[in-house]
């Protein structure tokens, strides 16, 4: 499915707003300048911004073309929805802003085409909707365990959680106690541990059921993990899956490890190549992102 056909909903996949082909942004006294002459002042004075702008534009197609794949369809009303929530958040900006009308604020105060950018919000609020289905799908079409952890980072630690496991003290309690992760105020749940080559993944995998499996070391800390359940991978057509990914999202918003998983998964599945920014630039070409 290309991104300008619809989904099966009648949902329309706008291509996203484009700009226009030519490389000259400005001419000053008979001087042109050039696009790569912008990008390159823009990645001198902040590298990071361009780089995290052309990873939002890479995962921006990443999820289009993942979609399309899964043949994922959120559904006419979502996506309605979604646009309708996007776009008052969008108003009440504007009036905090101190403007009333959002064609006139994006007009005469950002200088921009109000349709081209409504357009790019309306794409945007999709794209959203997408990107949760593309990365729940992904988490539960693979092997998978529940777990609890706990991060212990000083060998202290590490002694007064395994003197308290061999007491059979819960391991809830002593992540409560011990664990510098985040996850500690929650007995150490933490989203669902995806089957592969990662050393916390093989520990997980090799742990049974109600068992703990640690200290492992990583990088001047170490980790336990309980397994709660194994989990396997549950996948077929969106028309079967549907049902079941918006439950499951219902249920649990995508936290920032489940889409990192899923983020290194599509990098490796679909080709990313952005040596033609750098060559734009003149800057030497490194690893892609």
């Amino acid at each position: 499915m290309p991104a300008s056909a619809p989904l099966q909903s009648g949902v329309p996949v706008q291509v996203p707003i484009r700009g226009t082909a030519s490389s000259v942004v400005a001419r000053v006294a008979g001087s042109e300048v050039s696009a790569s002459d912008l990008i390159l002042a823009w990645m001198q004075r902040d590298s990071m911004a361009v780089r995290r702008t052309m990873d939002e534009l890479i995962l921006d197609r990443i999820v289009i073309a993942e979609a399309a794949r899964m043949g994922i369809d959120p559904g006419q009303e979502k996506v309605q929805a979604q646009v309708k929530r996007v776009r008052s958040a969008l108003e009440e900006e504007v009036r905090r802003a101190g403007s009333v009308d959002v064609h006139e604020f994006l007009s005469q105060r950002m200088g921009l085409d109000p349709e081209r950018y409504l357009m790019a919000v309306d794409h945007s609020a999709l794209t959203d909707l997408l990107a949760e289905r593309c990365v729940r799908s992904y988490t539960l079409g693979e092997e998978r365990c529940e777990v609890a952890l706990i991060l212990c980072g000083e060998r202290e630690a590490v002694d007064l959680v395994q003197s308290g496991l061999a007491r059979g003290e819960e391991f809830a309690q002593l992540a409560r106690a011990h664990s510098q992760d985040a996850s500690s105020t929650d007995g150490g749940r933490v989203p669902a541990i995806l089957r592969n080559n990662s050393a916390l993944s093989r520990l997980a995998f090799h742990t049974e059921p109600g068992e703990v499996g640690g200290p492992l070391a990583q990088g001047g800390r170490w980790l336990f993990v309980q397994v709660i359940q194994r989990l396997e991978s549950q996948r077929g057509p969106w028309s079967q899956m549907g049902p079941f990914v918006e439950r499951s999202l219902e249920a649990e918003a995508i936290s920032d490890p489940e889409y990192w998983q899923w983020k290194e998964a599509m990098l490796k599945l679909y080709e990313v190549d952005t040596g033609p920014l750098l060559e734009l630039v003149g800057e030497p070409q490194g690893e892609n992102p």
